[in-house]
C-alpha cells in the first residue's frame, strides 16, 4: 500500500479548493467533490513539515538568509534534469506570476506584442490584460482521432513572422494538456525566437512531475550557446505540495538579466517569506526521495482513468498526459447532446461552462470547464488526479455515470 493512498483531509479548511462557495459558483452545486484547483491533496513531505516546525520552535519569524537556496536547487536540478546551470545566473523570487510578471514588467511595455500557446493557464491572459500587452494566440494542434495535442511549429514561426513579438510566454511541460515537449520542438521554438530577437519566458512549474519514459529539458539548456534571451521559471510548488509558500527560482540566460530582474524585484521589495524559504531549502535538499514514490503513483492514477473510460465504453476521451497530476478529457459529445437537449437543470449561470455546471449538477464533481483556458476549449474538461486512486476511480465512474443518464433521457 502507498503513502499516498492516504491523503490528507482538506474538508472544512481554508484551502481554495475546498471552497464551497467557490466550487458553486462554476460547479452549481457546493458540495461536490473538488477535482479543481492544481495542487495535490497528499501531505506535503515530512521532511519539510519537520524543516518548518523547527523554525516555528524558535518563537521567532524574522529576517532571513537565502544563501544557502541556490546550492541545494542545483543540485536537484542537475540531478533530476541533468542540467548545471551557473549560480551567478539564478535569482530567488517570489511565486511562478510574480516571477512571469516582473519578467514581463522589465522588458516589454504597454502595447507590446506577447506570444501565448493556447489553450493556455488563464492567469497568463490575465496578467497580459492587465499589464496592457497585446496577446498573440497561437493555437495548439489538436488531433481529434489520436486525442493529442502538438505543437505547430510551422504557425508558430508564421506568427513570428506576422507580428513583432518581443515576448514568447511558454509553458513546458503544458498546462493544460500535460505536453511535454521534445528536443526538436523547443529547438524550433528557440530558433525562430532568436531569428526574432524575442525573449523567451518559460514556465516550468509542472517540470519535476514528468512520468517514467518522458524526459524534460529545461528551456535554458536548450538555449545556452544560442544568442536568445532566456528565463527559465522553476519552483518546488507543485512538486512538492508546497502551493501556498509562495517561492520560484528564475535562471536567466545570462548576468546581465540576472541583475536586470533582481533590480527590478528589489524596486518593488518583492522577496519570498521566512517560511516560504524554509520550505524550499527542505524541498530541494531533502525531497527528492519523495517525489520518486509520488511519480509513479501519478502515472498509475492516470492510466487508471484511461482504463476506466475505455471499459465502460464512456465517449469522454482522456488527453494522456505525460507530466504532473492535471489533464483534459475531450467531452465534445457530450457538450453536444447537452446543447441539443437544451434542459434548463445542465445551462450555466455564474462562471459555470456548461460542462463544468454539468458535472458538478449531475455527478457531483467539480471540474475546470475547458474555457476557461480559452473559449474555444468548451469541450473539455480539465481532471486533477492527486488524490488517491479509489477516489480518483470513484469520481471517474460517477461523470460516467452521469453520462449515461443524460444518453438515456
Amino acid at each position: 500500500m502507498s503513502q499516498f493512498d492516504h491523503p490528507a483531509d482538506r474538508h472544512g479548511t481554508v484551502s481554495e479548493k475546498y471552497n464551497k462557495d467557490l466550487i458553486e459558483l462554476f460547479s452549481g452545486n457546493r458540495e461536490a467533490e473538488p477535482f479543481w484547483v492544481a495542487d495535490m491533496d497528499f501531505s506535503t513531505p515530512q521532511v519539510i513539515i519537520d524543516a518548518l516546525r523547527r523554525e516555528l520552535d524558535t518563537g521567532v519569524l524574522g529576517y532571513v538568509g537565502n544563501q544557502d537556496i541556490i546550492p541545494g536547487f542545483l543540485s536537484f536540478v542537475q540531478e533530476r534534469h541533468e542540467w548545471e546551470p551557473k549560480a551567478a545566473h539564478v535569482v530567488i523570487a517570489p511565486g511562478m506570476l510574480a516571477s512571469i510578471a516582473m519578467l514581463l514588467d522589465t522588458y516589454s511595455e504597454k502595447g507590446d506584442s506577447v506570444l501565448l500557446p493556447f489553450p493556455a493557464y488563464k492567469p497568463f491572459v490575465s496578467i497580459l490584460r492587465k499589464m496592457e500587452r497585446k496577446i498573440v494566440p497561437l493555437h495548439l494542434s489538436y488531433d481529434e482521432h489520436s486525442h493529442t495535442f502538438s505543437f505547430p511549429l510551422h504557425e508558430y514561426e508564421e506568427q513570428m513572422s506576422r507580428e513583432e513579438i518581443r515576448i514568447v510566454l511558454f509553458c513546458s511541460p503544458h498546462n493544460p494538456s500535460g505536453m511535454v515537449f521534445s528536443a526538436e520542438t523547443l529547438n524550433g521554438v528557440a530558433k525562430v525566437a532568436e531569428r526574432r530577437n524575442a525573449l523567451i519566458i518559460s514556465d516550468e512549474i509542472h517540470a519535476d512531475l514528468v512520468y517514467g519514459g518522458v524526459k524534460h529539458i529545461p528551456m535554458g539548456k536548450v538555449t545556452e550557446g544560442m544568442k536568445v534571451r532566456t528565463a527559465t521559471c522553476m519552483a518546488p510548488s507543485k512538486t512538492f505540495n508546497i502551493a501556498g509558500e509562495h517561492f520560484s527560482m528564475v535562471v536567466c540566460s545570462d548576468r546581465q538579466m540576472k541583475r536586470e530582474l533582481v533590480k527590478k524585484l528589489d524596486s518593488f521589495h518583492l522577496a519570498p517569506d521566512y517560511l516560504a524559504m524554509t520550505a524550499a531549502r527542505s524541498a530541494y535538499r531533502e525531497g527528492l526521495p519523495w517525489l520518486m514514490e509520488l511519480v509513479p503513483y501519478l502515472e498509475e492514477n492516470a492510466a487508471a482513468i484511461q482504463s476506466l473510460l475505455s471499459e465502460h465504453d464512456s465517449s469522454m476521451r482522456f488527453i494522456a498526459p505525460s507530466a504532473s497530476f492535471i489533464a483534459l478529457i475531450d467531452c465534445s459529445e457530450i457538450l453536444t447532446k447537452i446543447q441539443e437537449k437544451g434542459k434548463k437543470d445542465t445551462l450555466p449561470s455564474g462562471e459555470a461552462g456548461y460542462l463544468s455546471h454539468f458535472f458538478g449538477t449531475q455527478a457531483g464533481i467539480a471540474l475546470n470547464d475547458g474555457s476557461w483556458f480559452g473559449s474555444q476549449y468548451s469541450s473539455f474538461v480539465r481532471f486533477n488526479y492527486a488524490t488517491s486512486r479509489s477516489r480518483v476511480k470513484n469520481a471517474i465512474l460517477s461523470m460516467i455515470e452521469a453520462e449515461r443518464e443524460l444518453f438515456r433521457t
